[in-house]
């Protein structure tokens, strides 16, 4: 009897080691893709929907120059893709984009129908975030999201991509990165020994009998 509950705990140990094991998402190729000037104005698209390729995104539409400039046109409309959407913020290199940022409100977010000032030849990054959905969501907060970030620079009045990425099934991404931030869910490897240890608790609950 000694050595079935050395087995059990074990077995116990075992599980709870593997619980621990985070679930790691991964990169979506293609990710985010810069569209450049349509009805938007300069269009980036985002995955939404990784399995059927189905894109979201937004536009920043050039409106003019906000001083001190008066060269080159500073000022950009953000004009989102009305449908499952994205939700966009502006954040710095290494900062890390997940659920909590986002719900502490700890990024200041682009919005219909607000201007942002871009200044020509300074690269900037924003955080994305959307979600495997059929529509936007009522609260803002998708229930199978996706998280990720571009890094756009104003180029003499032209919004161009300099780099980007998006990772899904995890925790989130840090900005200008491909570090995926994990999340503490139990993956397919988990839940099978899941089934391993009530199985070996059935047969010692039963060898009691």
């Amino acid at each position: 009897m000694k050595l079935r509950l050395k087995r059990l705990f074990a077995l116990v140990f075992i599980f709870g080691a593997i619980l621990q094991v985070h679930a790691q998402g991964y990169i979506v190729p293609n990710g985010v893709t810069y569209i450049g000037q349509t009805g938007l104005g300069y269009e980036t698209d985002v995955i939404h929907d990784p399995a059927n390729l189905y894109y979201t995104g937004f536009g920043l539409d050039p409106r003019g120059r906000t001083p001190p400039t008066s060269t080159y046109i500073n000022t950009f409309l953000f004009d989102p893709i009305v449908d499952v959407s994205v939700r966009v913020f502006l954040v710095s290199e290494n900062d890390p984009i997940s659920l909590q940022p986002i719900l502490s409100q700890s990024y200041a977010e682009l919005l219909y129908p607000n201007s942002y000032v871009f200044a020509s030849g300074v690269p900037f990054y924003l955080a994305l975030y959307t979600g495997n959905v059929t529509q936007y969501p009522a609260n803002g907060i998708y229930s199978d999201p996706l998280f990720g970030w571009v890094e756009l620079v104003n180029n003499q009045g032209v919004i161009q991509m300099v780099d980007s990425a998006l990772e899904y099934q995890g925790g989130g991404i840090y900005a200008g990165t491909e570090n995926i931030i994990p999340i503490p869910e139990p993956g397919e490897f988990a839940l099978a020994a899941l089934g391993v240890l009530l199985l070996g608790f059935r047969r010692w609950r039963n060898s009691l009998r």
